[in-house]
Parts: C-alpha cells; sequence; structure tokens
C-alpha cells in the first residue's frame, strides 16, 4: 500500500514512534513534578515548569511538520482533499461552537488575562512589535482576498511590487521578534509562571510555527503578494462559497500548504486558548462619550502622598 510512491507504513511508523516518544516524555514530566512535590512535602506543591511545556509543544510541533512534510511531497489526492477540503471545515466549525459555548457558558473567562501589572518592561518591547507586525500582515493578507485585482495591479510595477514584498517581510521579522520576546518574558518571570498554563505554551508554539513557514515562504518562494492574490484567494473563496477548489493550492510547495493548515488550526485552537479575547474587544470605546471623573479632593497631594490610605477615610461599613 503507497502513499504517491512513499511505503504508507514507513510515515505511519514516523508518526507511531514520535507519539510514543511525546507520551514518554510526558510521562517522565509528571512523574518529576510528583517526586518534586513528595521531596518538598504536602503543604508545598511545585507548578509545572512552563520552560518543559514549551519544550513538549515544540516537539509535538516539530513531529508535525516533518509529517507533514512527508505527507505533502507524497500523498497524492487524498492528503490533499483532507487537508484542503475538510480541515476548514472542521477549524472552522470548532471555532463557532466553541466561541458560542464558551461565550455563554463562561462569558467571565473569556479574557487574555492580562499580565501587565505582573511585568510592563518587556511586555512592551514584545507586545509593540508582535500586534503591529501581525495586524500588518493580517489586513494585507485580507486585502489580497478581498480586492486581488487591485493587489495585482500594484504589483504590476517591479519597484512597488519589491516595496510590497520587503515591508511585509519587515512587519513578518517584527511579529517573530515580538513573539521572541513575549516568550522570553514569560519563562524568565516567576510571576508570570503562576498565571501561565498549558496551552499557553501551545499557543507560542503554533504561533512561532505560523511566522516561521510565512517568513520562509516570503523568502523562498518569493512574490507572494501576487500569487496569493492570484491562486490562494480563488481557493479560499470556494472553501467559504462551501465547493473548494483544491487544484491550484494542491500544486503548490509544502512550505506553503503549512503555512495555511497552521492558519486553520490557529483559527481551530481560539475557543480553547487567550485568543478568545479578540472576539470581545471593547470596540465600542471608540464612539463611546467620554467619561467625566470628579476629584473630591486634592489629587496632586494624594499622587505625592506616601501613606497607604491617603485622601478621606471611607464612610462605608
Amino acid at each position: 500500500m503507497t502513499l504517491g510512491g512513499m511505503n504508507f507504513w514507513i510515515i505511519l511508523l514516523i508518526v507511531v514512534l514520535g507519539i510514543y516518544l511525546l507520551t514518554v516524555l510526558s510521562v517522565y514530566l509528571k512523574a518529576k513534578t510528583a517526586l518534586t512535590e513528595m521531596s518538598m512535602g504536602a503543604t508545598s506543591k511545585r507548578r509545572a515548569n512552563p520552560s518543559e511545556k514549551l519544550l513538549l509543544a515544540l516537539a509535538a510541533v516539530i513531529l508535525f511538520v516533518i509529517g507533514f512534510k512527508a505527507l505533502a511531497t507524497d500523498g497524492g489526492g487524498t492528503y490533499n482533499y483532507i487537508m484542503f477540503a475538510t480541515l476548514p471545515y472542521v477549524c472552522i466549525a470548532v471555532f463557532l461552537i466553541g466561541s458560542i459555548y464558551r461565550y455563554v457558558n463562561k462569558g467571565f473567562k473569556v479574557s487574555s488575562l492580562s499580565s501587565q501589572f505582573l511585568e510592563t518592561r518587556q511586555l512592551f518591547w514584545g507586545s509593540q512589535p508582535f500586534h503591529w507586525g501581525i495586524l500588518v500582515l493580517f489586513f494585507g493578507h485580507l486585502l489580497a482576498f478581498l480586492v486581488p485585482s487591485a493587489v495585482i495591479a500594484w504589483n504590476g510595477t517591479p519597484m512597488r511590487l519589491m516595496i510590497l514584498e520587503i515591508s511585509s517581510f519587515v512587519f513578518g521579522l517584527s511579529a517573530l521578534f515580538g513573539l521572541v520576546v513575549l516568550i522570553r518574558r514569560r519563562l524568565a518571570s516567576k510571576r508570570l509562571q503562576v498565571v501561565s498554563n498549558t496551552m499557553d505554551m501551545v499557543v507560542y508554539a503554533i504561533l512561532l510555527l505560523q511566522i516561521v513557514s510565512g517568513l520562509g515562504v516570503a523568502f523562498f518562494d518569493r512574490w507572494g503578494s501576487s500569487w496569493f492574490a492570484s491562486s490562494l484567494t480563488p481557493y479560499l473563496r470556494s472553501v467559504f462559497a462551501l465547493d473548494p477548489q483544491i487544484e491550484a493550492v494542491s500544486a503548490m510547495p509544502w512550505e506553503v500548504q503549512l503555512h495555511i493548515v497552521s492558519a486553520f488550526l490557529i483559527i481551530g485552537l481560539i475557543p480553547f486558548t487567550r485568543f478568545m479575547h479578540f472576539l470581545v474587544a471593547p470596540i465600542d470605546y471608540i464612539w463611546r462619550s467620554y467619561q467625566l471623573v470628579i476629584w473630591n479632593y486634592n489629587n496632586k497631594r494624594i499622587r505625592n502622598s506616601r501613606s497607604y490610605f491617603p485622601g478621606h477615610k471611607s464612610k462605608n461599613h
């Protein structure tokens, strides 16, 4: 039994061995944590090290990339149908159902769990380049999806094409730099480790995969803005039209396919991660009227005071 020339059982063996190694590593980490808790006593529990969770998530991503490349190279029609005609709908369905369920049943937990009060300096240098890079790239992709003819017309002049490609690559590097700073901040601060969970590390690993694969596509498969508008836009529109046309995307290099699939996976992960916070962003602040704050004491004296309880004594009982 073969898949386009590669033995099916070899691919299956690689996947099984990878899952086995990840399982062994997971059991080892849990046993290590249990032994540490026993040595520290019942009253002092050790939280799992976020660095270990991140390494485990990165190992899973690397295994996924290896298996994906093997299947993308020799997978054939079945692989293409699953990845580009089935997976998008699975991820979108999980996103819609999961988001609605979480918002209705766990609405008060829909938050990014801001850690700004725990550490600010590195947050600024990580959050700013990351968010600006992601936002510019997102709207760039959205523009190529909505008005592909305008993008192709813009790229008709070589200088304008170079400006678009270079600026997109720079914003991709900005997003990568910001993400690395945020990961370092999360792993280096013990305060932040207290409010971190396993899905945070999964998010970091998936985002690294998405950004690095996008930079790889931009560097090795040039002029992505043009072929995105001409080839990927018709495919994405066919997905939304419930009639996926996968011929063009099936013929693309495996790294481009990896970038597409990882984007779908991020959509499917949204209900289970802090990604949910952008669905409840306070957009109404843009048109909301200003709030009037009336001070009933000398605000300058309060700000300069060294007392723990400045101002008037509370009358609440």
